[in-house]
């Protein structure tokens, strides 16, 4: 296209008052619900499902409903989703029945009148329809000019090739022919009542601070705030749990989530719904349920059946970001108070040691950290500083807060400040500062461009235990790094690290016929680039299609840290250089570790409080009794934590009633003191050695 993407948003299409388009922005979501069928059918069967729903058909959300617009019809249960993630249909009292919007639809139900409710409920809808007004356009060509006004970091053409289906199917564009699209009269006129959010809307910062302002909460939100307002104590019982939720867009991903449960559903189909949106594997789903619990947006309600909590569904009416912010502060530690930490700007390393008070870990800060900064309550005003907003400063003033925690008294011996592996931390917290720095700054530490950054991820990959080189030079590598699984079979990957002052690399800084011969000179089965992050589609494409890997610094400082402190092989972590899943299914693992270690924690406290009055617990017993627990293990899990404990090695659990079902053999717990204190004089004879 023949103009920028500035150009194009620099039109009557767009309101001059960017705090309404702000407004506009903040209320509505990123997805379009799915709907199953052909595109051709979506308008016919949206309006065939509304109109039984309003004649009372929807009772029964297993049963099939009776259309004719396509040929394989669903369940009401499959439909379920797409009617009230577009506010046409709300659950009632286990049925689907009409809101308001879906009854004022079936008064004029016409694609136009669609097209508004879509608009109403969809970022990027209208934006999408500016563009092609501007100059008829193929999808990609729309989705780069998305991709550079918004910034946005969507991995795939999915998300503006739905828009644009959504667009055609209800008559605002049409082909033109060379793949290009154009808008119609019907188009011209769906404009002409849209207001638009631009691209400098989101980018003017704080130019408006005085005129912030943020919704009140729903009932059910503003209740738990009060509670926690009143009863100071009950911030003791803010959990500290582990996060986790698929990303991009973790937040939008998140209410996806939660709408599944909007109305009672099993765990099988919980899940179900939750693998199929989100590529997930069935492992991921279950080490993030225990977060969905313990955040305070879903509960079990019987026996492996889920329901979103009344503040969770609130936050499905108002669709805010700031009301799951809400809900996780009144569940959740250090949430308003990382606010209002940040409100004077703070470095990341500090707020991460001021977590450490209230009893969160880096990783754990860095997701809330996250979260914060997609609700625009906080903004990353330079490499590593963060700030509260001007909506931020108002959240964190309007929130009970909890008092700067009390310093505990250190037990007798040695600090844990001074033990061999706080200080192999701080020495590689210290490493990945530098490897972050580098990765923006080409000339780090005074040297020749790129020079330091390349170091720093061969000192990376060393200090997860792979044999790693800086080469570097004409016709080389920067980095090669070489492993040996567990069959003694030897493998190596050339590493190019791009450091970017402006934070991004782009496909034009990858050569892959340099990293072809770089592989083929050094032996090498895998391929990789490192930088600060990548910029839009064309390069993740191009890298899947030649099988390199995209890593960025901050991904490769996270995955040292998590392989250091899980003790993961580099077997398991040579993963990350598998094209196109390495990167999640790494992450996955490292998810199943930490879900793995925290069941063993709960299966280690229960029999230490509740042992001596049932004399012995079984993996069926632990079961019951976690069934409500944050971490909710299942039966498999419980059996092969008890299977760990109670091996001979560690001898922590000790069988007293053998059975033939292991779900019912008893344990009691043995010497716990003792246990520790041998495990980690094992340990520390173990490092002595390697370092002697």
């Amino acid at each position: 296209m023949g103009i920028g993407a500035m150009g194009i948003f620099d039109t009557e299409a767009f309101s001059s008052d960017h705090s309404l388009e702000k407004a506009e922005w903040r209320r509505k979501a990123w997805s379009i619900p799915d709907l199953r069928g052909g595109k051709r059918d979506w308008f016919a069967l949206t309006l065939e499902l509304l109109t039984l729903v309003g004649d009372g058909q929807a009772a029964e959300l297993d049963s099939y409903p009776q259309v004719s617009s396509v040929p394989n019809v669903q369940t009401w249960r499959v439909y379920a989703p797409f009617l009230k993630g577009m506010g046409l249909a709300a659950s009632q009292s286990g049925a689907l029945a009409l809101t308001e919007t879906g009854r004022a639809f079936l008064r004029e139900p016409t694609r136009l009148a669609f097209a508004d409710i879509l608009q109403n409920k969809v970022r990027l809808f209208g934006e999408v329809l500016a563009i092609i007004r501007h100059e008829p356009a193929t999808v990609e060509e729309v989705d780069g000019l998305l991709h550079e006004g918004y910034k946005l970091d969507w991995e795939n053409l999915n998300n503006t090739r739905r828009r644009m289906d959504w667009l055609e199917v209800l008559g605002l564009i049409q082909n033109v022919g060379g793949r290009k699209w154009s808008i119609t009269e019907t188009g011209e006129e769906a404009l002409g009542r849209w207001r638009l959010v631009s691209p400098d809307a989101l980018m003017c910062g704080d130019n408006e601070k005085d005129g912030a302002e943020l919704s009140d909460p729903p009932p059910e939100i503003a209740a738990l705030l009060q509670r926690l307002a009143g009863s100071p104590e009950l911030h003791s019982g803010r959990c500290t749990y582990n996060i986790w939720a698929p990303g991009p867009n973790r937040i939008e991903n998140l209410r996806q989530i939660i709408q599944f449960a909007s109305e009672r559903v099993e765990r099988k189909e919980f899940f179900r719904l939750i693998e199929k949106q989100f590529n997930l594997k069935e492992s991921s789903v279950e080490s993030m349920l225990p977060f969905l619990k313990a955040s305070g947006l879903l509960e079990e309600v019987g026996r492996n059946v889920y329901c979103a909590t009344g503040a969770g569904l609130a936050w499905l009416r108002s669709g805010d970001d700031v009301d799951f912010i809400r809900i996780l502060h009144a569940n959740m530690k250090f949430v308003g108070e990382m606010i209002a930490c940040a409100e004077d700007g703070v470095v990341r390393n500090d707020l991460y040691a001021i977590a450490k008070g209230y009893g969160l870990n880096t990783e754990k800060a860095r997701w809330i950290a996250g979260f914060l900064i997609e609700a625009g309550l906080l903004e990353e005003t330079r490499y590593l500083h963060l700030k509260a907003t001007r909506a931020g400063a108002l959240m964190a003033s309007s929130l009970p807060l909890e008092g700067e925690p009390a310093k505990t008294a250190e037990a007798p011996g040695t600090p844990d400040d001074e033990r061999p592996e706080a200080e192999a931390a701080s020495a590689g917290e210290r490493l990945f500062e530098r490897l972050l720095r580098a990765s923006c700054d080409p000339a780090a530490e005074g040297k020749p461009s790129g020079t330091a950054f390349e170091e720093e991820i061969a000192e990376a990959f060393r200090y997860m235990g792979f044999d790693a080189k800086r080469l570097g030079g004409p016709g080389n590598t920067d980095v090669l790094v070489r492993w040996s699984d567990d069959e003694g079979g030897s493998f190596a990957a050339v590493v190019e690290g791009k450091s970017k002052s402006g934070g991004a690399v782009h496909h034009t800084d990858i050569s892959d016929v340099s990293i072809d011969a770089h592989m083929e000179k050094n032996n090498a089965d895998f391929a990789a680039v490192i930088g600060p992050g990548f910029s839009g589609d064309t390069i993740r494409n191009h890298a899947r299609k030649k099988k390199i890997a995209l890593i960025t610094a901050a991904e490769l400082a996270e995955i040292a840290r998590e392989a250091h402190s899980l003790g993961l092989s580099v077997r398991e972590i040579s993963t990350v250089f598998v094209v196109p899943d390495g990167l999640s299914r790494l992450f996955e693992l490292i998810a199943g570790r930490r879900r793995e270690l925290d069941i063993i924690s709960e299966v280690t406290a229960k029999p230490y409080r509740e042992q001596e009055p049932l004399g012995g617990l079984s993996p069926r017993d632990m079961f019951l009794l976690l069934r409500s627990a944050d971490v909710s293990p299942s039966m498999e899990e419980l059996r092969a934590a008890f299977k760990t404990l109670s091996q001979p090695e560690i001898g922590l659990l000790l069988p007293v009633n053998s059975t033939p079902s292991e779900e019912n053999a008893t344990y009691v717990l043995y010497n716990g003191e003792r246990v520790v204190n041998r495990l980690r004089a094992l340990a520390d004879a173990i490092e002595k050695g390697l370092v002697s």
